[in-house]
């Protein structure tokens, strides 16, 4: 009887924690997206989660040189987050910081970066002596789409891959524990 109800105790138990472990939401995807080059106007940054995001969470962006850009609002609609940028955003290279709350209660985070290229008007003197060096440095330093992706999906998994990781050890650990009781109960 008591192997019945300790073999219960335990599957009740691992269904609880695998539960809890993926009800998490996750991010599916941004507009812009990561690494994007953005060529029109932007007024929204739009985050959508792969499940019901509660009140309270918070979405940060920041320029290349870390100076804060304001975001006039944040609407949160079911799975989808949406800030709103009080001035339009002059070209450059931007990153986004947010912090949710899952509908579980949990609080998950992450970043993202997009570079504005939108087109500008330009006198006849700045066309005349812009600075060729600075459009090759332009050049170099955006990331690969397909970098830049890779470096999402690393910064999103790295809070739930540990959690399974840390999880997973518990079990181990509660099996062998069952393991020697019962060795031990028929010595």
């Amino acid at each position: 009887m008591k192997r019945i109800f300790f073999a219960v105790a335990l599957f009740l138990f691992i269904t609880s924690i695998t539960n809890s472990a993926f009800a998490h939401s996750h991010i599916e995807g941004s507009n812009p997206e990561d690494g994007e080059v953005v060529t029109e106007a932007l007024q929204e940054i739009v985050l959508t989660f792969d499940g019901s995001i509660e009140e309270g969470s918070t979405v940060e962006v920041t320029t290349a040189e870390g100076q804060s850009i304001e975001v006039e609002e944040i609407a949160i609609d079911e799975n989808t987050v949406t800030a709103t940028i009080a001035n339009s955003l002059s070209n450059g290279e931007y990153q986004v910081d947010w912090d949710i709350i899952s509908a579980d209660g949990h609080p998950l985070d992450g970043e993202f970066s997009f570079t504005m290229n939108a087109p500008e008007e330009e006198t006849a003197d700045e066309e005349e002596t812009g600075d060729p060096a600075e459009a090759t440095e332009d050049e170099e330093t955006t990331e690969s789409p397909e970098q830049s992706t890779r470096d999402q999906d690393t910064g999103t998994e790295e809070g739930s891959s540990s959690i399974v990781i840390v999880l997973v050890v518990l079990l181990v650990i509660i099996v062998a524990g069952g393991v020697m009781y019962f060795i031990k109960k028929r010595k």
